[in-house]
């Protein structure tokens, strides 16, 4: 799903941001579909659900607690993209275009493959995550399972630098962050709405962090000063 954008990126330079996300709402259409439809529970009362999944179609848990599998995938893969960015050719590569696409252009590194393998790969992994959210703890298809993860998953890679290593740091605080923000409305009483403020207001404030890490004033009349200074000369 994520290939077909990455092959419109790659060929026409069709923005990846809006592609994906167009074509998000049609996979999430396409799929609201199966489970009204054809997929839908006979014995879920009407509900927008499938059947449970059976146990073989389950990942295991761990220790006997409702941690499962996926938590093992969601530390080694990023563990493996880092070694693949930093100590492979491919990984140069990708990292080069990354910088500059004009230069790997010009040192003969194939700018449409990389991008297109790149955008399966990374839909792989979004598969794979979703995969885990379904089999390891929902055990069925329903309606808006996701909760906007990939919304999060934005965050989450912007807060960590596009490091996958620091993304498995950063994705543990942000689950803290919005657990805590369900115990709140569950032991304090809080208003959703309150609740969704204090989130609201400590990214932005660690977003915020890192314009005025970079933020510098500059004198604007000596500069111009300067300038006509050695004009002169």
């Amino acid at each position: 799903w994520a290939a077909f954008a990455g092959y419109l990126k790659a060929r026409w330079n069709i923005n990846e941001i809006i592609t994906t996300l167009m074509l998000t709402y049609v996979a999430m259409n396409l799929l609201n579909y199966f489970v009204y439809g054809p997929w839908r529970d006979p014995a879920g009362l009407g509900f927008p659900i499938t059947a449970p999944f059976p146990d073989s179609a389950r990942l295991p848990t761990l220790w006997g607690t409702r941690i499962h599998l996926g938590i093992v995938l969601a530390v080694v893969l990023p563990c493996v993209a880092w070694v693949v960015l930093r100590f492979s050719r491919w990984g140069y590569e990708l990292r080069v275009m990354g910088e500059n696409p004009r230069a790997a252009g010009f040192a003969g590194m194939n700018y449409t493959r990389n991008v297109a393998l790149v955008m399966f790969l990374s839909g792989a992994i979004a598969g794979i995550a979703g995969m885990c959210e379904l089999s390891g703890l929902q055990g069925r298809l329903q309606h808006g399972f996701s909760g906007g993860y990939g919304n999060t998953a934005i965050i989450v890679a912007w807060l960590a630098r596009l490091n996958p290593l620091a993304i498995v740091l950063v994705s543990f605080l942000m689950g803290v962050l919005l657990v805590g923000g369900e115990s709140l409305q569950v032991i304090m009483r809080l208003p959703l709405s309150s609740v969704m403020v204090l989130q609201g207001l400590i990214l932005f404030f660690i977003l915020g962090g890192e314009f005025f890490r970079k933020y510098r004033i500059r004198r604007v009349g000596a500069a111009i000063t300067g300038d006509m200074e050695r004009e002169e000369r």
